[in-house]
C-alpha cells in the first residue's frame, strides 16, 4: 500500500472496523435507505419541488414561507 495514500484513508479503517465489530456483536443494525428518504439530499442536491417538499415535511420543520 501507497504509504501516503494509507495516511489520508487510516481513519476510514478504523471506522470500517468499528462499525463491522459492532454488527458483528449485534450491538448495532445496519439498515438501508432508499436515496429517496436520504434526509441529507435536502442540504447537498438540487432537488425537484416534489422530492423537496418530501424531505421537508420529513424534518417536521414549518416552512419559511408560512411563517411570514
Amino acid at each position: 500500500m501507497n504509504p501516503i495514500f494509507h495516511i489520508h484513508v487510516k481513519h476510514v479503517e478504523v471506522d470500517y472496523h468499528f462499525i463491522r465489530d459492532r454488527v458483528a456483536k449485534k450491538k448495532i443494525q445496519v439498515r438501508f435507505f432508499s436515496s429517496y428518504d436520504q434526509l441529507a439530499y435536502i442540504l447537498t442536491k438540487p432537488l425537484s419541488q416534489a422530492s423537496f417538499s418530501y424531505l421537508w415535511s420529513k424534518l417536521h420543520m414549518a416552512s419559511p414561507l408560512l411563517a411570514r
